[in-house]
């Protein structure tokens, strides 16, 4: 290489580096300008949320106010990326505030940007857009949206009609299970759980005409999401339709009928109606679960637990058999394990 070539490619990796110092320099200007302005936006949403929740009568803040305030801190149709920040806002915001000025809040929300923002997003091509804007919609408790959610809710994504599902529970509340009978497409133990819980943040009082208006539902999801609802509300009256379903042909229906039974002490007559569905149930051990569960929270039962121990499998005999031998039957277990051998022939001994 010679020297020529040497000062070529000097001067190239001294370019690339002030190329890359320059870089640098511009990008963090770029950032504490951008910090600068999210902070100038945050705090000027915080005075506008201040003085909208406790409006000064004498110097009341009008909507107009509100929108040339937004406008002048870059909250326009052209930033996206401020507008999206003030959503980001907005749900927080809208967390954090309950009783009367929540729903003040809600209408605050209907009368300034973020300009559709997050509806149009439902149109988008792209799953996670969708589902963010329905996400979007019902954090902030933006119901006059509901019809255009409303279609989504047998998306064939399943992030999409997630979202969707929920945005009815919040949008409705019970009454959205009037539609669980409807639903095509399954639905997770995930999906189901953030229903419940949702369900129960925001509507903890029962409403059980749409309750029993969704018994009729056949779907698998639907029956294992209505059980859990039962759990959740520790409503002792609606235990029927758990019992009902604990001999379900559906394994997992059993296993969460079996799960969600175990919140409840039941009465007698259930006790006894459980005991004649113990032995439809085909899996060993989901009948051990239920077994321990009658253990515990019924009278000891010497009819029934001998009837079992003569009829179930091997492993859940030596259940059986323990359950007996530590209440006091202990010579009916070892009568009833003498009885599995045949009778010994005597040996003459010379």
């Amino acid at each position: 290489m010679n020297e020529a070539s040497i000062l070529i490619l000097i001067a190239f990796v001294f370019a690339v580096l002030v190329v890359y110092w320059i870089s640098i320099v511009i990008s963090v200007i770029y950032r504490r300008r951008r910090t600068s302005r999210l902070q100038k936006i945050e705090l000027t949403f915080a005075e506008i949320v201040s003085g909208y929740l406790y409006n000064d009568p004498k110097d009341p803040l009008t909507l107009t106010e509100i929108n040339k305030t937004l406008n002048r801190v870059g909250i326009k149709k052209q930033n996206k990326n401020n507008i999206q920040f003030l959503i980001g806002l907005m749900i927080r915001t809208q967390r954090t505030i309950l009783g009367t000025n929540f729903y003040k809040l809600q209408k605050l929300y209907t009368q300034i940007p973020p300009y559709r923002v997050s509806v149009n997003k439902i149109s988008s091509w792209s799953w996670y857009r969708k589902a963010r804007g329905i996400r979007e919609i019902y954090e902030m408790n933006q119901s006059q949206y509901l019809d255009e959610i409303f279609k989504y809710r047998n998306h064939k994504n399943i992030y999409v009609r997630r979202e969707a599902q929920i945005a009815l529970v919040v949008f409705l509340g019970w009454e959205s299970l009037r539609f669980l009978p409807y639903l095509k497409r399954n639905m997770t133990l995930w999906q189901q759980i953030k229903i419940v819980e949702k369900l129960y943040d925001l509507y903890p009082t029962p409403e059980l005409k749409w309750l029993h208006r969704a018994y009729k539902t056949e779907r698998l999801f639907g029956k294992k999401l209505l059980m859990r609802i039962i759990r959740k509300y520790e409503l002792h009256a609606e235990t029927g339709y758990i019992v009902d379903n604990l001999n379900h042909e559906d394994y997992e229906v059993r296993e969460t009928a079996i799960y969600c039974l175990q919140t409840f002490a039941l009465s007698r007559s259930k006790i006894k109606y459980i005991k004649v569905l113990f032995e439809d149930i085909s899996d060993p051990t989901q009948q051990g679960q239920l077994l321990n569960y009658l253990y515990h929270n019924s009278e000891m039962d010497l009819d029934f637990y001998m009837k079992q121990l003569n009829s179930a499998s091997d492993d859940l005999k030596l259940s059986i058999a323990e359950i007996l031998w530590n209440n006091g039957y202990k010579e009916k277990v070892q009568e009833f394990y003498y009885q599995q051998y045949p009778a010994k022939t005597e040996m003459n001994v010379e």
